[in-house]
């Protein structure tokens, strides 16, 4: 295949930073989610339909316009939108730009070519977006694929994009003739993955729901599960209120006899939202808003579920992953996710590249046979092909072999899927080597262990030992005056979400952080060493609300000193003479005043006494308490 590479300009985000119009008759490939490929769609002056794969996805870009930016109205087709709706909206705008779902591509053509006779193909430009989902979903929306297909043939102009095209090798057989153009990024963010390995991806799940709920860590969480039955699961085991927990999921309400549909599986006081409502402590969402979707929450976390035992929540990292990491757009949390799984051992007799063979095989040598029958003159091939279908004794598989106008043909991309589908059920799922060497291949960073933010341990045990010198760092950068900061080869930056939350902790559980930071600054902090003995003396120092008795009887308590402490009088001395130091006393001729142990008595009742101390009379002392009025 034919391939154009775009360099995206340096410093640029946004595709509309450096084009105006798509590349048009081509697979393109636009390099990262979340680049405004759609918004170049919707934005310019060309009349355009966007096919969609799901309604989901629609209402979500249908809300977005018009807006400050653009003028130009989306109109969404889905279920519940009328003819006549669709005729008014295109009498009353100039540039039309539609929305349709794969499904209801041929219906806005119908419309557009008898009630308005508009000659759709040649006057409008299709976007195909997300185009790979053509081949994820082209098991069971094989019709609807089609059709889109062939519709799409027609277009003067047609794009077909996505931020994650399939292997060029199982490209669908239709489309194997378009030139590939892709843009090549200059600033692009990896993506840190947490493997969670675990044999009941359901406890995982509700041991963090609850830990959220209970404020033991920050953000809002963000499940991706393409199962809404595990969904259920997991709201009725933790018991979540419906205030507290949003599902996005597909409604369908026509499911068919002894079937549930969605809404009863989650029961009825969990209303089925969508992308466009506001995000909550708890959000699930399944496939219909793994792609496509702009989900906003500044403060959500991503968290993938596959479950072993429901092999359609097992996806691919190629696409699907990476889909789903580019949906929450504006989080602080988004350069990490988390991955919850279960390892797939239960084949060990048939590895990927052997399966991959075998279908491979058989579909050359049933092609030769195909063909074989496929060249025979019309009266013979009908015959046999009668033949065939009215026995079927050479144990012909109907679902990939058809007959189309008295020829045979195989259909490969469903063997092409076949392929696929492999190596995520029994490959890639097999262990977590295999797991975090594909995501290596696609450009994410797995980590076997992810240094959280000083302020989450925190959260989580309000007495976890936590050096002064890490919480101030942090607290530094939450409140803004540092964009990152290296410790112990960790580099902390600033995309910390709930910083005000995080902030408040650290005030309330550490005021010392506070105090520092604003009485001392960054920089006298840090050349104290972060000491807090002497970070504490240095702000006495500068309070002139605190007479020189009390700011040396604080310094006293901070070291512990208390009723009843005894020391020999060397130790008083010097202990004495490091706060007379740091507090900068100084006796009549401007100098550092000399300390004595005595000067006890100034602020105690003390007692003399004289042990034994290795064999040695030495004089100590003992505070019996402090006194009303100082000397």
């Amino acid at each position: 295949m034919d391939r154009k590479t775009i360099y995206a300009e340096k410093n640029c985000d946004y595709l509309n930073q450096f084009m105006t119009e798509l590349p048009v008759n081509c697979l393109f490939d636009k390099g990262k989610t979340g680049c405004g490929g759609t918004t170049i769609a919707i934005e310019n002056d060309k009349d355009t339909i966007i096919a969609m794969p799901y309604v989901n996805v629609i209402k979500n870009k249908e809300v977005q316009y018009p807006n400050e930016k653009c003028d130009k109205k989306l109109f969404g087709i889905y279920e519940g939108v009328t003819d006549e709706e669709i005729i008014d909206y295109i009498e009353n705008n100039q540039i039309k730009k539609f929305a349709v779902t794969y499904d209801s591509l041929d219906r806005l053509i119908n419309v557009l070519y008898k009630e308005k006779d508009i000659d759709v193909y040649k006057d409008f430009f299709l976007l195909v977006d997300e185009w790979h989902i053509l081949f994820n979903s082209y098991a069971f929306r094989n019709k609807a694929i089609k059709r889109v297909l062939n519709y799409a043939k027609q277009f003067k102009e047609v794009t077909y994009m996505t931020a994650t095209p399939i292997e060029e090798e199982f490209i669908l057989k239709e489309l194997r003739d378009l030139p590939i153009v892709e843009v090549q990024w200059n600033n692009v963010t990896t993506v840190e993955v947490k493997p969670i390995v675990t044999n009941q991806p359901i406890t995982a799940v509700c041991e963090l729901i609850k830990d959220c709920i209970e404020g033991k860590v920050f953000g809002n969480l963000h499940f991706f599960v393409n199962s809404v039955e595990f969904i259920a699961d997991a709201i009725q085991k933790t018991g979540l209120k419906p205030e507290d927990v949003r599902v996005v999921c597909s409604t369908n309400k026509n499911v068919g006899k002894r079937k549930k549909s969605n809404q009863k599986k989650l029961g009825d006081n969990y209303i089925i939202e969508d992308t466009t409502t506001q995000a909550k402590k708890i959000n699930f969402y399944t496939s219909t808003s793994f792609e496509g979707c702009d989900i906003y929450d500044e403060n959500g976390k991503t968290y993938i579920v596959s479950d072993k035992g429901k092999s359609h929540t097992l996806l691919d990292i190629s696409t699907l992953i990476i889909q789903i990491c580019g949906r929450i757009r504006d989080s602080h949390y988004k350069t990490r996710i988390g991955h919850i799984f279960g390892e797939t051992r239960y084949n060990k007799f048939v590895s990927y590249d052997e399966f991959k063979e075998s279908t491979q095989r058989q579909l050359a040598e049933t092609k030769d046979w195909l063909n074989d029958i496929n060249r025979m003159n019309d009266n013979n091939r009908k015959k046999t092909i009668n033949l065939i279908e009215r026995n079927n004794k050479s144990g012909l598989n109907e679902m990939y072999i058809s007959n189309e106008n008295d020829r045979l043909e195989i259909d490969e991309n469903l063997v092409n899927l076949d392929i696929v589908n492999f190596k995520i059920t029994n490959h890639l799922y097999q262990n977590r080597i295999t797991l975090t060497d594909e995501y290596s291949k696609y450009g994410f960073k797995p980590m076997e262990t992810v240094t959280k933010p000083y302020t989450d341990k925190l959260a989580e045990n309000p007495k976890a030992k936590i050096s002064f010198k890490d919480l101030f760092e942090e607290y530094v950068l939450i409140v803004g005056e540092s964009s990152n900061y290296s410790f112990n080869g960790t580099s902390y930056s600033c995309n910390l979400g709930n910083k005000e939350d995080r902030k408040s902790l650290i005030e309330e559980l550490k005021p010392l952080v506070k105090e520092a930071h604003e009485i001392l600054g960054v920089q006298r902090v840090r050349e104290l060493n972060y000491n807090v003995t002497n970070i504490k003396r240095t702000i006495y120092n500068m309070r002139a609300d605190l007479s020189q008795d009390t700011k040396i009887i604080h310094c006293l308590k901070d070291k512990g000193i208390r009723e009843g402490t005894t020391a020999t009088a060397k130790g008083w001395k010097n202990e004495l003479q490091d706060i007379y130091t740091a507090l900068e006393i100084k006796d009549s001729k401007g100098k550092i005043k000399k300390a004595k142990a005595i000067d006890l008595d100034n602020w105690f009742e003390i007692k003399k006494t004289t042990p034994k101390i290795k064999g040695k009379t030495t004089d100590c002392y003992t505070i019996i308490r402090s006194k009303f009025i100082y000397k």
